[in-house]
């Protein structure tokens, strides 16, 4: 027995959870159901009981921050207890409730339209991450503050009525727990859930030691039947809480914590519920989720389930129609003008953009509106383009294929074209063989365009390999430019792990988007926003409200060296400009003044060596070489020899 397995037994003995005999090696442990049981009721009586808690912990602060004579330093204070508190249920309560906590305890503070009805109804920020920002102001509005506390624990009171009936299964706490781990790593330790008072590491503490404490109960049931997997849980969780405590925000060294805490726990709980033969949500339901609960890391390539989000029908096929939508996408015989193929605006050697400010329409001499995002990666969204004005990866063909600026014809036309080739014919009859009414039709055309869309994925960089310790070497300016990512420069509380895109974690079930201030011009001086209207221009009512003008999807820095210039008006040439635009505070730092931004404005204060690492650490996210390819050749028509001159990729 190691001196640390030693030490972990002796742990779990003072507290309670083993008899002297197992802690000193010797004799046998409780009958696994029996231990079970109670390692099940008392997480549950703790649950309860700490919620109870919180409520006490909301009204003792509400009662100090109605008493004039309570100073700023008890009113912070009492906040940072409270978040503490709450950090005691959130596991639970965000597995059980997520909706609710989300838009009622600990959403971030910003205002979010009703999403329950088709009219614009604003709901104003409220929770705990807003009072975060009031109460660590330099001035504290009490009235506000008091507002919002009144709210809260109303709001609170409903939740905490309706979770009194709620009952505690195995699987919950197990899958609860893997769910705050990539919460504390992606929210937590990134300073998104404390957006005023900057408290990252001790409230990820307290979340990490509430997981050590359910797990604890089921300790020496899983050492009876997995000792590796007991003995790596109980280790992550002792080295998570060493490096925590006491840790400074800026020197917090995220990669280290991802390697030696968050891989082994998001790899060994779900080994533990299965070691103890505790039934998984996969058990109950086969319908596809965000993440793949077989994926072991964070950064695994297939953490992020690509089948869920695009949403396609299944088929055995998937094979032959990735093949067919990727002839499709370099194909000119899709466009109006026979010309113009996906690949014009998204080209395989620029990582599936084009390289352009402004993408070119499809007159060749005039541009559309926006630029072309890379299509890497751009399955894992819940909206797509920028302006996220469709749901459906497989209707995005419809939007171009509209557009008078861009294929400016439409599906009727496409599909006439297309029954004129016998090879695409038979191409379409041997991938759509069991959909005879829909072979060669307007859905079967998107369908095979999105199954190859959604293959166009690179998660495997050497960053990647890293991180999932496949990898025991990396340049000291990527370890640097991650922690000052997911750290001091606040990317990653926009650029979410994995996708290092908007997808919000840990359900990965909300495409985010941000108003940056953008400018129309890369001159400082008199500098005005970019006019693209946005998001509130979607064409989706509910984005008609006054906080999504100049808003935009946040897009993936993956492959972020091969996908310049940058911005959906593509106004910076280089990731320098782009680092020294976010270190001024966004469009705010520039003289931009728009009261709804959402990049915060203060400076950020990098220096030219911590921008320099920042890319570093974009540039190792490449991974696109193996998507480089295009077919050499285009399927003919016999009785058009005119089309047959088109060319792979289109001619401009």
């Amino acid at each position: 027995m190691s001196l640390l397995s030693f030490f972990i037994r002796l742990v779990l003995f003072a507290a309670g959870f083993i008899p002297l005999g197992y802690a000193l090696g010797v004799g046998h442990l409780l009958p696994s159901t029996d231990q079970m049981s109670s390692a099940l009721e008392k997480t549950s009586l703790e649950f309860h009981q700490n919620l109870d808690d919180f409520a006490v912990t909301l009204e003792n602060y509400q009662r100090a921050v109605d008493e004039l004579a309570t100073s700023s330093e008890e009113i912070r204070r009492l906040h940072l207890e409270t978040r503490a508190q709450f950090k005691e249920v959130e596991f639970l309560l965000e597995y059980a409730e997520p909706a609710s906590v989300k838009r009622y305890l600990n959403g971030a503070p910003l205002p979010k339209t009703e999403p329950s009805v088709p009219e614009v109804i604003v709901l104003e920020p409220s929770g705990l991450q807003t009072l975060d920002e009031l109460v660590f102001s330099d001035e504290i509005d009490r009235k506000e503050v008091a507002q919002l506390l009144k709210k809260l624990r109303e709001d609170y009171r409903k939740l905490h009525q309706q979770m009194r009936g709620l009952k505690l299964q195995h699987r919950h706490i197990f899958e609860a727990s893997r769910e705050e781990v990539v919460r504390i790593f992606t929210l937590g330790v990134t300073g998104f859930d404390t957006p005023g008072s900057g408290a990252a590491l001790p409230e990820s503490f307290v979340a990490l030691k509430s997981l050590q404490q359910a797990y604890l109960r089921y300790a020496p049931s899983v050492g009876e039947k997995a000792p590796t997997v007991n003995r790596d849980i109980l280790e992550a969780f002792q080295l998570g809480r060493s490096q925590l405590r006491g840790g400074n925000f800026d020197a917090f060294d995220r990669l280290r914590f991802l390697r030696e805490v968050i891989n082994p726990l998001t790899k060994n709980l779900p080994r533990a519920q299965a070691a103890l033969e505790i039934e998984s949500a996969g058990d109950f339901n086969r319908m596809p989720r965000p993440t793949n609960l077989s994926a072991p890391y964070l950064f695994s390539p297939d953490w992020l389930s690509a089948e869920y989000f695009a949403n396609l029908t299944e088929s055995t096929q998937k094979e032959s129609r990735r093949q067919l939508g990727e002839l499709l996408f370099f194909d000119p015989i899709l466009s109006g003008n026979l010309k113009q193929s996906c690949a014009n605006c998204h080209h395989p050697g620029k990582a599936f953009t084009d390289g352009l400010p402004r993408s070119l329409s499809s007159e060749g001499t005039k541009t559309v509106l926006r630029n072309s995002p890379t299509l890497i990666n751009s399955v894992y969204a819940e909206k797509y383009f920028y302006d996220l004005r469709e749901t459906f990866l497989e209707r995005q063909m419809a939007h171009v294929v509209a557009d008078k600026h861009e294929f400016a014809t439409d599906f009727l036309t496409i599909e006439q074209r297309l029954k004129e080739s016998p090879e695409y014919v038979s191409r379409f009859a041997e991938a759509y063989a069991d959909q005879p009414r829909y072979q060669l039709s307007k859905w079967s055309i998107s369908d095979a365009l999105s199954h190859y869309v959604m293959s166009l994925r690179g998660m495997n960089s050497d960053f990647d390999k890293y991180a999932r310790g496949e990898r025991e070497i990396i340049a000291e300016q990527v370890r640097r430019g991650f922690n000052l990512f997911m750290g001091k420069a606040a990317c990653g509380t926009c650029h979410f792990a994995p996708s290092f895109n908007g997808l919000v974690p840990p359900f990965y079930a909300e495409s985010e988007s941000e108003v940056l201030g953008v400018p129309a011009t890369k001159i400082w001086e008199n500098a005005t926003v970019d006019g693209d209207p946005g998001r509130i221009a979607s064409g989706r009512p509910r984005d008609e409200a006054y906080f999504h003008a100049f808003a935009f999807k946040t897009p993936t820095v993956r492959n972020a060296s091969q996908t310049a210039p940058y911005m959906h008006n593509g106004v910076y040439d280089t990731l320098e400009e782009v680092m020294d635009f976010y270190n001024r505070g966004g469009g705010a730092g520039i003289g931009i003044n728009l009261a709804h931004q959402t990049l915060p404005p203060d400076a950020l204060e990098l220096t030219t060596e911590e921008i320099s690492d920042v890319i570093s650490f974009l540039e190792s996210l490449d991974d696109f070489e193996h998507l480089n390819h295009q077919p050499e050749t285009l399927p003919t028509f016999p009785n058009h020899p005119e089309w047959n001159q088109r060319k792979p990729g289109g001619t401009h």
